[in-house]
């Protein structure tokens, strides 16, 4: 009898498992619900720098609305608070650009192209989809979409993956490396990974042109082998937005991880809105976000007219792009490969070499003859 209510419970298990796997995580709001950090200022401990949902580490860095950069000290993740201190005014990257006010040709480069993809496939939007995540496309699918849909109305070609790489866990960017190494092998000039954020509304809401939208968080891995040439791409981004589209950029954060940004040196992670704010709101952004890259990748004089309609340069000088008109984003991929490889291969030698008299015997003969030769001191055993 026991063996039986044994297993009967152990059916249970597994059934509330699967369920649990399969239906759609449903959250309270975070306007209510302490599901984010917040993250203080270390001289004014009442003062709040800002709020993220995702992880926060002690030695991340911040870059406020007004390029001021923090280095978090010290982080309490029970009271899912931090304190961060002040290191510096941050300079960014200057244009010496205006709004528009008279009509101007420009003619586009062609064969643009760059890569939209999504790390957390299940990020929903509470209005109009009603949860906050579900197991499988969410709704950040749709402002990929948007975004997508953005840069091609630029000229811009886009790969869109929409593979998924649930579940949303510490394991999601190593799945999701594979569908970003796919896109970059289709030769790119930059990678974009979209999520959103989950904190409050207010954080997110801003008005660009006099129209309420979302704003953009720029997310920089620290760990990235390409970390200073990420950054400097996260800076350009801001600075050339803050210039033309003030209150677009929210702020930068640089978090521990790598984000898949070791693979290329011109990759960023969007964080869109947040769950509690409209995707309406949300998809408002996609238009001005894509003008912002057409003009940092390819400059004024490659980019769309639509991308440079909104500024005018002073005495006919011109905005240069990341993007010369032979490169693409460079991915270290291949090396990763190749040193992979060669890893392998010394650890099978060593392997062998350990656990094989004979082997260590040929081995040790060959280069002793080697040797022995170029120095003309040959010894033949007996």
């Amino acid at each position: 009898m026991k063996k039986i209510i044994s297993v009967f419970a152990l059916m249970i298990c597994v059934l509330s498992l699967c369920i649990g796997i399969a239906s759609p995580k449903i959250c309270c709001h975070a306007d209510t619900a302490k599901n984010y950090y917040t993250i203080y200022d270390g001289e004014d401990k009442k003062k709040v720098l800002f709020t993220r949902g995702g992880e926060v580490n002690a030695g991340d860095n911040y870059l406020s609305k007004d390029n001021k950069f923090y280095e978090i000290t010290s982080v309490n993740d029970s009271e899912k608070t931090a304190i961060a201190k002040f290191i510096r005014d941050e300079k960014l990257p200057e244009f010496d650009v205006k709004r528009k006010t008279s009509e101007k040709t420009t003619s586009a480069k062609k064969n643009k192209k760059v890569g939209v993809y999504h790390t957390h496939n299940d990020e929903c939007y509470y209005t109009p989809d009603g949860i906050d995540s579900v197991y499988g496309k969410g709704g950040i699918h749709d402002v990929g979409a948007g975004l997508v849909n953005s840069f091609e109305k630029l000229g811009v070609s886009v790969i869109y993956r929409e593979d998924l790489h649930l579940p949303h866990n510490s394991g999601a960017y190593t799945r999701s490396q594979v569908t970003a190494s796919a896109i970059l092998n289709e030769g790119v000039d930059g990678l974009f990974d979209v999520h959103r954020d989950s904190t409050a509304r207010r954080e997110y809401l801003t008005t660009v042109d006099g129209t309420q939208m979302s704003a953009v968080r720029l997310v920089v891995g620290k760990s990235s082998a390409n970390y200073e040439e990420n950054r400097d791409f996260a800076y350009t981004i801001k600075g050339y937005a803050d210039k033309v589209y003030p209150g677009l950029i929210k702020d930068i954060f640089f978090g521990k991880g790598n984000y898949n940004q070791q693979l290329t040196t011109r990759a960023m992670l969007f964080e869109m809105g947040c769950e509690n704010i409209e995707k309406a709101l949300v998809l408002k952004t996609t238009p001005y976000l894509a003008k912002v890259i057409d003009v940092v990748l390819y400059g004024s004089e490659n980019a769309s007219p639509v991308s440079t309609e909104d500024i005018e340069m002073k005495d006919g000088s011109v905005l240069t792009g990341m993007v010369d008109s032979n490169s693409k984003a460079n991915s270290n991929d291949t090396l990763y490969v190749v040193l992979g490889v060669i890893g392998t291969i010394i650890l099978i030698i060593s392997l062998i070499l350990i656990f094989s008299k004979t082997a260590r015997y040929k081995v040790g003969r060959f280069f002793s003859e080697m040797f022995a030769g170029i120095f003309g001191k040959k010894k033949v055993k007996e």
